[in-house]
């Protein structure tokens, strides 16, 4: 239930903050004064759509801010938990709307997103106008309208034939990808079977190229290693002042005072040493050189491999290493092709499966509306004729395909009315003025009035079109309505505002050049000149008005007596 109303710098409102109760609540006012100011900013703080051009001229940017008693309303607590957001009874929308068109919404002084206000706020309150009377008239909408007035069985139906239909599009999405892949799958295999075998016959291995590198760069240097490993092995073995021999002779010299003090056997262990490292040494140059003499490769053998490699890299990764693992993938998917027929062949026994689940669900659903249909018609048309439409007959026609998969079942479904006796029942678009789509409209309301649904409701002049006796019929519809949720009226009949268990005026005036809107909770004396007003009454009148708006306010309190259930 809204509680508080908080607007800044919105249109022609420049600060107006407004408690608000339970029952019903009506503003009224001059046309132009800015009623339907406080629904726009019912409206954005619901979620409705920024306009920059609702900001009060001169102001960089407009405020809304709406508090909400969450404590009956476990829909919203669950909500507010999936979000992250502490356990409370009290829940606080805010949203400001900038010059540059950007808007910022916050719940509980949390920044969120707009799609996470309105998660939140479409089950706070629903807002219902001339734009309501338009979805009434949309054939697509009255699916939504009959299946808002189910019981709870009718919602679980509702919900498993959602999901089930979105798990069967789903299978269906998945089995015509392998439908698709089928059609070409022997032009594919026949590319990846060639992919496969070009990298299975390079044989590669991890290492290879930085080997063949290496090899490369010995083969074209081969001649100068070759001298420079013979010249390094001369010196040190073959000549005539070879350095070997003169180590050993070093090392047999220093072996004999090695045993007269402990800095000679140091001396002759470091040569010792030397003389076996460079002995070691003759034989690695020796190995060296018949390796480089003998290499099995010629250096325009190991130019092709490499570019053998350096072709399949291009094609397929940018080492060898990344080759070989598209070479497993390749596999891989070789192997799903292969059992391509297999797979559809399962994943249809799946769909089939889950179709037949969902056509069992979507009948039992479409047996439910018909039930539900009958019973909603019938209070419709009671509805109906206490808004004096005595003779109007309504139906609600179920059409299915069984053809079809949605959310919504294989059901279409289309309301129809006959106002009169003697005519026949057409759409509502062509035949339902307007005061007899506010009155449809209230009644498709007030037959749901005692569903657990949404807690509050704003009505933005739906009252269009009618007067006399059916405004007091609808005036006590909607108080109806008002003793099991809140209601917030926008009207200008005297009927509605007198039903009224709280009345707020809303005033335009001009201060220092600006027009600025306020707005009042009225006292009773309050209340019988505004109401007096909306009679036609004028100053230099007698005053009959007024105690003709005085009698009514009376007549009110007392439908209301008789009728209090909840917030009176």
């Amino acid at each position: 239930m809204l509680t508080q109303l908080l607007i800044r710098n919105l249109a022609i409102i420049e600060e107006l903050e407004l408690p608000f109760y339970g029952g019903l609540t009506v503003l009224s006012g001059e046309t132009g004064a800015g009623k339907s100011i406080v629904v726009d900013a019912v409206s954005l703080v619901l979620g409705a759509r920024a306009d920059k051009s609702l900001i009060r001229s001169g102001e960089d940017k407009a405020y809304v801010e709406a508090m909400f008693s969450i404590e009956q309303n476990a829909a919203v607590k669950q909500l507010m938990f999936e979000q992250g957001f502490e356990n409370d009874e009290i829940i606080v929308l805010s949203r400001e709307i900038y010059q540059s068109g950007r808007s910022v919404c916050r719940i509980n002084g949390t920044m969120v997103t707009l799609q996470a206000l309105k998660d939140i706020a479409s089950n706070l309150m629903e807002i219902h106008g001339q734009h309501e009377h338009q979805a009434l008239m949309a054939e697509a909408n009255h699916i939504k309208f009959l299946d808002a007035m189910g019981e709870a069985a009718h919602q679980e139906l509702l919900l498993s034939v959602s999901e089930l239909s979105e798990e069967c599009n789903n299978k269906r999405k998945e089995l015509q990808k392998l439908v698709d892949a089928q059609s070409f799958r022997a032009e594919r295999l026949e590319i990846l079977t060639k992919q496969k075998a070009e990298i299975e016959n390079a044989k590669l291995r991890i290492g290879e190229e930085e080997e063949l590198s290496r090899i490369k760069e010995t083969l074209k240097n081969k001649d100068k290693i070759i001298r420079l490993l013979n010249m390094a092995n001369e010196i040190l073995f073959s000549s005539d002042s070879a350095a070997v021999p003169a180590f050993f002779d070093a090392m047999q010299a220093l072996y004999s005072i090695s045993a007269l003090d402990n800095k000679f056997e140091e001396l002759y262990k470091r040569m010792n040493s030397l003389y076996y490292e460079a002995e070691d040494l003759q034989y690695t140059i020796n190995e060296m050189q018949n390796a480089v003499s003998t290499e099995d490769m010629s250096l325009e053998e190991v130019e092709t491999r490499l570019d053998a490699i350096r072709r399949l890299e291009f094609k397929y990764g940018i080492s060898i290493e990344e080759v070989l693992n598209k070479l497993e993938s390749i596999k891989e998917e070789i192997n799903i092709y292969s059992s391509l027929d297999e797979e559809i062949e399962t994943l249809q026994i799946e769909l089939n499966k889950k179709e037949k689940q969902y056509f069992e669900a979507a009948q039992k659903l479409s047996n439910s509306r018909i039930e539900l249909a009958e019973t909603v018609r019938n209070r419709i048309e009671d509805e109906l004729f206490q808004l004096n439409m005595k003779a109007a007959k309504f139906f609600i026609d179920i059409n299915t395909d069984k053809s079809k998969i949605s959310a919504q079942g294989f059901d279409s479904v289309s309301f129809k009315i006959a106002p009169n006796i003697g005519e026949e029942a057409k759409h509502l678009s062509k035949t339902a003025s307007g005061g007899e789509l506010s009155r449809i409209m209230l009644a498709i309301k007030a037959s749901a009035a005692d569903k657990n649904m949404i807690s509050g409701m704003v009505f933005d002049e739906i009252d269009t079109g009618i007067s006399g006796e059916t405004a007091r019929v609808v005036a006590e519809k909607m108080w109806d309505i008002a003793a099991y949720r809140q209601v917030i009226a926008v009207t200008h009949l005297q009927q509605i505002a007198t039903m009224a268990s709280k009345q707020i005026i809303v005033k335009k005036l001009e201060e220092s050049g600006r027009t600025l809107t306020t707005a009042h909770y009225m006292t009773y004396d309050e209340r019988i000149n505004e109401i007096a007003r909306m009679l036609g009454e004028t100053k230099t009148e007698s005053g009959s008005a007024k105690a003709h708006a005085k009698l009514m306010l009376d007549e009110a309190s007392e439908y209301r007596k008789k009728h209090a259930k909840k917030f009176d």
